[in-house]
């Protein structure tokens, strides 16, 4: 593996720094895009049964809204129960745009360094065949040994950043239809939810 970095040059370098920050963006992603993180099941059934018989607290009610995206929504909406329909609903848009926010951390720079991975190993494999071509010239006479030795090299960094960028476009995409969903299903549940509370 040394070995493969080295004949691969300075531009490895970068090329290892976009893959272990996207792998420990993936871990990040996947940890908290978790269900029981987002919507945990049976959770509104239990909220509505506690707030019907009064039993919420107030230090219930800041623990469940910071357990999951969903638990926030749901404390958001028993907040502002008495406002009409059209205002509580304003209420909750607000803290949906910051659930979504905080589901798609990251995920920019995510798409970012899958993007540039394989631009940077092409920049790579272009001073490479510079490199070898330079060479080339300054020596009597062609080598073809010598020339295919550092076509070989200069082409490890484009195959390098490849490698590194499509698992990290294929998470990404997963990774934003996953909040997709996730959305989807946190805006059915507060519907629902406020249907129940909002009389």
């Amino acid at each position: 593996m040394i070995e493969f970095i080295q004949a691969g040059g300075f531009f490895m370098w970068p090329l290892l720094a976009c893959s272990v920050l996207i792998v420990s963006i993936c871990i990040e992603r996947i940890w908290f895009l978790q269900d029981r993180l987002v919507l945990p099941n049976g959770l509104k059934d239990q909220i509505t049964n506690l707030n019907n018989k009064n039993l919420l607290s107030d230090q219930q009610r800041a623990e469940i809204a910071e357990l999951s995206s969903l638990g926030l929504l749901l404390m958001t909406c028993i907040k502002y129960k008495d406002l009409n329909r059209q205002n509580l609903e304003s209420k909750i848009e607000e803290k949906v745009s910051e659930v979504k926010h905080n589901l798609e951390r990251n995920l920019t720079m995510l798409g970012t360094l899958a993007t540039i991975s394989p631009l940077i190993g092409l920049l790579g494999t272009v001073m490479g065949m510079i490199t070898a071509f330079t060479g080339l010239t300054e020596t009597s006479g062609a080598n073809p040994d010598l020339l295919a030795s550092g076509i070989s090299s200069a082409l490890i960094t484009t195959a390098f950043g490849l490698l590194i960028a499509v698992p990290g476009l294929v998470f990404h995409k997963f990774f934003e239809q996953r909040i997709t969903h996730h959305l989807i299903n946190l805006q059915t549940e507060v519907s629902e939810f406020i249907d129940e509370i909002n009389i």
